[in-house]
């Protein structure tokens, strides 16, 4: 009987000591900023390259923002998508092949994807992926719309 907390003591500091080693303490901060990255175009990324619009940095630079989005709709309303309105009515309309994906430019709510298509690439400071819990708690006007995920664009200023 006094074996067991003996034993189990031994085997949680062997599993910690395991979990350590094997994310390592270099290696596992610059996992979680490489993580962070992935979700962010920065300026200088979108004026390293030779861009149309918005939805062409998108596509080139980060592709799996929209795969993202459509693998998230797997798993919603059979394809619907429940929308607000400004008059408090709310409706089912069948969401859009992007699964849900929403575009804001600052704190406007754009559209959909295509609506990257409408921002010239020299115009955009910077574009940031938010799944859909992240982008539900901080983006303005999504009311009870479900989405799969938002991309928003920040304006270049100065220019």
């Amino acid at each position: 009987m006094r074996r067991l907390p003996a034993m189990l003591s031994s085997c949680l500091m062997i599993a910690a000591v395991v979990a350590c080693a094997s994310t390592g303490g270099a290696a596992g901060s610059s996992g979680a900023k490489a993580k962070s990255n992935t979700d962010v175009i920065t300026t200088a990324e979108i004026d390293a390259g030779n861009f149309r619009d918005a939805y062409d940095v998108v596509q080139r630079l980060r592709p799996t923002w929209f795969t993202k989005a459509r693998a998230s709709s797997s798993g919603s309303l059979s394809g619907t998508q429940v929308s607000g309105s400004a008059g408090g009515m709310s409706g089912v309309q069948p969401s859009s092949s992007s699964g849900g994906l929403v575009v804001y430019l600052d704190n406007t709510r754009m559209g959909g994807p295509e609506a990257l298509r409408d921002l010239p690439a020299s115009s955009i400071g910077s574009l940031q992926y938010m799944d859909a819990a992240t982008a539900t708690a901080k983006l303005p006007g999504l009311g009870s719309s479900i989405i799969t995920g938002a991309i928003v664009a920040s304006a270049r200023s100065g220019r």
